[in-house]
């Protein structure tokens, strides 16, 4: 443990960087989604931990409120167990802790997608509460194994561009504020704030494929550090940085040129069929976006998918990639979200307001269980045409519209209620399509480069 004299000017130092790069990233989201709530994702490792003393500092300063949210994923025996540790710990530094359970059993294969989905599903539910951020503990290490990953997979430049400090998902702004910062400093910051941390075994297991990303580069870092050539950690970081640039500023050139359509509150969108001539790579990246809006896939099209689907449109063909179906109607295509052969469903209870598809906040008067209309058909027009935009809706758009299905069997229909609207009165169900936000202030621009 260093002394107090050496451990204050570490803390100040690391401070001073973590509050620009959060302001940046809260001005970033607030056009979007201002907020008085901070809640940071904590897993009691040094990273969170850092992360957690360092979002308390700022939001006592600036008069937010700030929440440490620990999952419990009851995966081991000794879950629950740890998880009340970490919550003694951070509160032990003047943190406020809340512990969230994970309901359901672990699966026998696939556990840490399962342990990640339900992760998340709990964090956001929490945060959405109150209309606040979510702060997650990524950092520069993190960052350069994403893109190493990615590199292997042949992303694109959106996939390059790695994690962005800004983000948002289920309508909940995500903020990463330390990508910027190496590991280290967050140890030597918890170490002079005194702030107890855990060590998570999984992190050393080779079977993950991070776990030998992360030591394939420092092998390589090492080696370079021997030639006294810049690290291949500190490249991968700059590739993230130039990747992400050049991915905004093209993103905002195709919608000032009016060529990014927009979402219709019924979730679908359309693309005019002759079109400018795109060069292959930029038609690719639209239809990346476009995907991404409709469907939400939860691994994106590779690029060689894309420009084969990009192909396949400019030739006429009707095609589907990611959970999309891109379907011709006169001269334009329609793109909906395909029900899949394992369409969700999602129960949901009297008063409550829940996230559907991971695109639909629902509002419901009544138990239910949510279902795409398209599972039982696509239904008649009886009431759809007193709802202007609605009633002309093809048949394709309306399969894909979430409705509730009562106890009784009877079929609810929200988005008739209350177009584009969810206000949450108990009288009435709602629905409300969240879109994927993309063109933010690139608030990893602003927080310089650091090697």
């Amino acid at each position: 443990m260093a002394d107090g004299g050496a451990s204050r000017p570490v803390a100040t130092a690391v401070q001073a960087r973590f509050d620009d790069a959060l302001r940046t990233c809260l001005e970033a989201a607030g056009t979007h989604h201002p907020a008085k709530d901070l809640f940071t994702a904590l897993s009691g490792g040094p990273d969170s931990t850092a992360l957690a003393c360092l979002a308390q500092a700022y939001a006592t300063r600036h008069g937010l409120r700030h929440t440490a949210l620990i999952v419990d994923h009851r995966i081991r025996d000794d879950s629950t167990a740890e998880a009340h540790l970490v919550a003694a710990n951070i509160r032990r530094s003047g943190v406020v802790a809340e512990i969230l359970t994970v309901g359901d059993e672990a699966p026998s294969a696939g556990i840490q997608a399962w342990a990640r989905a339900r992760r998340y599903e709990l964090l956001l539910v929490r945060v959405r509460q109150t209309g606040g951020c979510l702060l997650l503990g990524h950092h520069a290490g993190d960052q350069a194994e994403t893109v190493m990953m990615r590199l292997s997979r042949g992303s694109g430049l959106a996939g390059l561009a790695a994690m962005r400090a800004v983000s948002q998902r289920e309508g909940v702004m995500i903020l990463r504020p330390l990508l910027a910062m190496p590991a280290q400093s967050l140890i030597r910051h918890c170490r002079a704030c005194q702030a107890g941390y855990v060590r998570d075994p999984s992190n050393m297991d080779m079977r993950f494929e991070r776990v030998r990303v992360r030591k394939a580069l420092a092998a390589l870092d090492s080696a370079d550090s021997a030639m006294a050539d810049s690290a291949m950690s500190d490249n991968l970081r700059r590739l993230a940085h130039a990747a992400g640039r050049i991915d905004d500023t093209l993103m905002r050139l195709l919608t000032e040129n009016g060529l990014v359509p927009t979402v219709h509150p019924s979730g679908h969108m359309v693309l005019p069929a002759h079109g400018p001539e795109l060069p292959l790579p930029v038609a690719a990246r639209l239809l990346a976006f476009v995907i991404g809006q409709v469907a939400r896939p939860k691994v994106p099209p590779s690029m060689r998918a894309l420009r084969h689907l990009a192909r396949r449109l400019c030739d006429g063909k009707a095609a589907t990639l990611g959970g999309a179906r891109f379907s011709r109607q006169g001269g334009a295509w329609l793109v909906t979200a395909e029900i899949g052969r394992r369409p969700p469903r999602l129960r949901v209870r009297s008063g409550e307001r829940v996230i559907f598809a991971g695109m639909w906040q629902i509002a419901s008067p009544v138990d239910a269980m949510i279902r795409h209309l398209g599972e039982a058909g696509s239904g008649g027009v009886k009431g759809w045409a007193e709802r202007p935009g609605w009633c002309a809706l093809p048949s394709l758009v309306r399969r894909s519209v979430p409705v509730l299905e009562t106890l009784d069997g009877a079929l609810i229909y929200p988005h008739l209620q209350s177009i584009g609207m969810c206000d949450g009165s108990a009288d009435a169900a709602t629905a409300r399509f969240l879109p994927m936000s993309f063109v933010l202030p690139n608030s990893f621009a602003k927080t310089a480069y650091h090697k």
